[in-house]
């Protein structure tokens, strides 16, 4: 009974790719490399060491959030094409 309630949810997974990331992402511990990268522009723009736009200083944290909402699209698109149902419907 557990092999096949293991197996079902491992394929629920794999078709769910934001269950995938977020599961992936649950053992890591602080910031990541883009999270750290933006600290670093932060602070030399602060600083005066680059002369870029706040745009640009800030565009670490833009590429991760595009990541993630490209994340939730392709979930969103999957789960139309599979035909699933809502979460709140029975």
């Amino acid at each position: 009974m557990t092999d096949s309630s293991d197996s079902q949810q491992s394929t629920k997974n794999a078709r769910d790719p934001v269950r995938w990331y977020l599961k992936s992402m649950s053992g890591r511990r602080g910031p990541g490399f883009l999270s750290l990268l933006a600290l670093l522009f932060i602070g030399l723009k602060l600083t005066g060491h680059i002369d870029w736009s706040w745009v640009w200083v800030l565009s670490p944290l833009w590429v991760k959030a595009s990541f993630v909402l490209l994340m939730v699209a392709a979930a969103v698109s999957l789960k139309k094409k599979m035909g699933g149902k809502p979460s709140g419907e029975t």
